[in-house]
């Protein structure tokens, strides 16, 4: 059987567990000071009935000082929790955070979206550390309290406790039925949420082809879609809540009617002194307390323990496989696939018996119309994926025998889409290279003809770029993304459709930037503007996930098979009378 996630979570930082269990225990000490305290204050109300004023006054001396002992616990109490949570989830969090970047990327990338993983690492973290600072040792007060007031009541008065010890049990075990389906319940909405938020994150990013398309009413109905799941799951939540308020205000009821009159029946026949009926009825109020909160309690840790699952389905992400070390490299030979195929969660065939080969220095490219296999290629060639059969070896070493930050040193990959950070320039072309000087910085935003740019801004290198690069245009996005791919000096470059999205006067200016790029490297040009391929070493024409054509160009316009034809559909070949 599997480990209840809440559970497994506090198993996993069993290094903070002594001091949570100081806490506990901490908490377990308020129970006896308040059985003390009360046990005492009825020794006093005793000894001022039968006129001992000395002893009343040592005795309510004595309940004076567990009430200012209990006081000081608390204090002690948040002073322990806050260091040990605070410390503990700053690990907790770096864990799920590690995930992300070391998480297996066929599993990331195909089973999370970015809203949900956002609120999986920040409301749900935020809830498990809400319980763990606070919940935990509240919770725990509360049941100590009330199982030293049950004993004491018990040893007090046998006749008066049987009160709590037949209803209290059953009214539990209702209160724990009806709370059940909660967890799964809380498990949806947060997955809902996610959802929910993932959607926000699109039209955010996306808010200018929203409007342009006019899908605000679609977007709007999906949200509004979610939102009413999200109200139907907390009306279904808020339904099983009152039934374990009802039962909850059903059982004080019964236990207050029953104390009151059995203690009186008591107090008159001599049974039970008053003194020791009012310590009875203060320590009776701790467990009313805690069964007050009952419901509260079982619906917090069924709501977090769906927190503690929503964590762990990031933290089981498998690592990407480690690769081995110390194994010679072949330089010459950047790349070879032989009967290389691959799907998706075992679909039909991305690509089929694949068969490629690239050396130092080579440039090919890779053609063919879309969905035939070209940016599956590139994900295999960086390690994101694995062939289902065949051979991918990088540089002579299989790409499973590689580290994955290795092999990633040795390519640069420029991609139609140009991925930058909120920062500054300079931090984002170090990413290329960390511990780039700021002089290297400025000869490379001047080969990619940026420094005139760069330089006219007031803080030069250290101007912001907004978020993803907001205030550049899109040639200027791809000239940065060009120059941090120049700064790596990675012998292999990947360039996926790098100016597709460009004008043809933008794409001539980053081309420059790429002629720079890839001078004396090899490279892997996934193209679909076949005008940017002419002058390759080799191409590869794809189609449905095959190599249908390979040769040199001027070769394969001279075969007119599928690469001419594809030319001559973008008007770079003549049509023959």
């Amino acid at each position: 059987m599997d480990m209840n996630p809440l559970l497994r979570f506090y198993v996993d930082n069993k290094k903070y567990l002594p001091g949570i269990l100081t806490i506990v225990g901490i908490s377990l000490a308020s129970g006896v000071l308040k059985m003390l305290a009360a046990a005492f204050w009825g020794k006093a109300v005793d000894f001022g009935l039968a006129g001992l004023v000395n002893d009343m006054l040592f005795a309510a001396a004595l309940m004076a000082v567990f009430i200012l002992l209990d006081g000081a616990r608390t204090a002690v109490h948040y002073h322990i929790i806050g260091r040990i949570t605070e410390n503990m989830f700053v690990e907790v969090r770096a864990r799920a955070f590690r995930k992300l970047t070391h998480g297996e990327p066929s599993v990331l990338g195909h089973h999370f979206r970015t809203g949900d993983v956002a609120t999986r690492l920040n409301s749900d973290i935020d809830l498990l550390s809400t319980f763990s600072a606070g919940h935990v040792s509240n919770f725990s007060r509360l049941i100590f309290s009330g199982v030293f007031g049950l004993l004491a009541c018990i040893f007090m008065s046998w006749q008066l406790s049987l009160a709590y010890v037949v209803i209290l049990p059953l009214s539990l075990g209702l209160v724990s039925v009806i709370s059940k389906p909660i967890q799964a319940q809380s498990k949806r909405s947060m997955d809902d949420a996610g959802e929910a938020m993932s959607m926000v994150a699109d039209v955010i990013t996306g808010s200018l082809t929203v409007k342009a398309f006019g899908a605000q009413k679609h977007f709007q109905q999906s949200f509004d879609q979610a939102a009413g799941e999200l109200y139907q799951l907390a009306v279904r939540t808020e339904k099983l809540n009152r039934r374990m308020t009802g039962v909850k205000y059903l059982a004080n009821v019964v236990q207050t009617m029953c104390l009151f009159l059995v203690g009186s029946w008591l107090v008159t026949s001599g049974r039970l002194t008053v003194g020791a009926f009012i310590a009875f009825v203060t320590m009776s109020n701790y467990i009313t307390d805690a069964f007050s909160q009952s419901d509260y309690m079982f619906s917090t840790v069924r709501h977090v323990t769906a927190c503690a699952q929503r964590y762990y389905e990031v933290i089981d992400i498998p690592d990407e496989l480690p690769g081995l070390m110390g194994l010679p490299v072949d330089e010459e030979l950047a790349c070879e696939a032989q009967g290389l195929s691959f799907s998706y969660d075992r679909g039909s065939r991305v690509l089929q018996g694949l068969d490629l080969r690239i050396r130092a220095g080579e440039k090919v490219a890779v053609v063919g119309p879309s969905g035939c296999g070209k940016s599956t290629l590139v994900r295999l060639l960086c390690r994101f994926y694995y062939p289902e059969e065949g051979s991918l070896r990088l540089f002579g070493l299989d790409s499973s025998d590689w580290k994955p930050d290795a092999l990633r040193s040795r390519m640069a990959i420029v991609t139609q889409e140009p991925i930058l950070f909120d920062g500054t320039v300079y931090e984002n072309v170090a990413y290329g290279r960390p511990g780039l000087t700021r002089a290297q910085c400025q000869a490379v935003l001047q080969e990619v003809e940026l420094w005139d740019l760069v330089s006219s801004w007031p803080d030069g290198m250290d101007h912001p770029i907004g978020e993803g690069g907001l205030s550049l245009s899109g040639g200027q996005k791809q000239r940065l993304c060009i120059a941090r791919a120049m700064v790596k000096e990675a012998p292999l470059v990947l360039l996926d459709e790098a100016t597709s999205a460009l004008d043809l006067e933008t794409e001539r200016e980053v081309q420059k930037g790429l002629d720079k790029l890839l001078r004396g490297r090899a490279a892997v040009i996934i193209a679909h503007r076949l005008s940017t391929v002419r002058d390759v070493d080799r191409i590869y024409c794809m189609e449905e996930g095959r190599v249908v054509e390979e040769g040199a160009p001027a070769a394969l316009l001279a075969r007119k098979g599928k690469y001419y034809e594809m030319c001559r559909l973008q008007g770079l070949v003549e049509v023959e009378e």
